[in-house]
């Protein structure tokens, strides 16, 4: 039976740990997934002009692994990173890669195009790509009124 060992990058930095309250350090602790549960894959989010970019590390993740759903202010991703299997005859000395489910819900901060979005997977990492919808402007008529009309 292999032992899976957490990623380093998920443990908390010690010079926080010491610098935190006892009861801030534990809650911290509880929202770190445990072995076998849900991963949640880190995600950078920026806007240009035209379009909102979500980009999700996902190293070792197949294409058809990966689910995207579009809601209304957010977009989920899920999916499943396969384990890959052990070389014949050897033994893991270190054992701190990842798999298994993964979910990661991110917060969209304004409008987007649902019919035009774009996600696309190349050297680990998603992006997803949100067209806003084009800024429509209206005129508005001008009337005046007179006294007695």
């Amino acid at each position: 039976m292999v032992r899976r060992i957490k990623l380093v990058s998920r443990v908390l930095n010690s010079e926080t740990e010491v610098r935190a309250p006892a009861d801030e350090d534990q809650a911290r602790r509880r929202r770190l997934p445990l072995p076998g549960e849900v991963t949640v894959p880190p995600a950078d989010v920026y806007e240009t002009g035209e379009e909102i970019v979500v980009e999700l590390e996902l190293p070792g993740v197949s294409e058809k692994d990966v689910q995207v759903q579009l809601f209304a202010g957010r977009i989920e991703v899920t999916g499943l990173k396969r384990e890959l299997s052990a070389h014949e005859g050897s033994r893991f000395l270190r054992l701190e890669r990842e798999f298994g489910a993964f979910r990661r819900e991110v917060a969209v901060p304004a409008a987007f195009d649902a019919g035009r979005a774009r996600a696309i997977l190349a050297n680990g990492v998603l992006t997803v790509t949100l067209r806003k919808p084009p800024r429509r402007t209206r005129d508005v008529n001008i009337k005046s009124r007179r006294p007695g009309e």
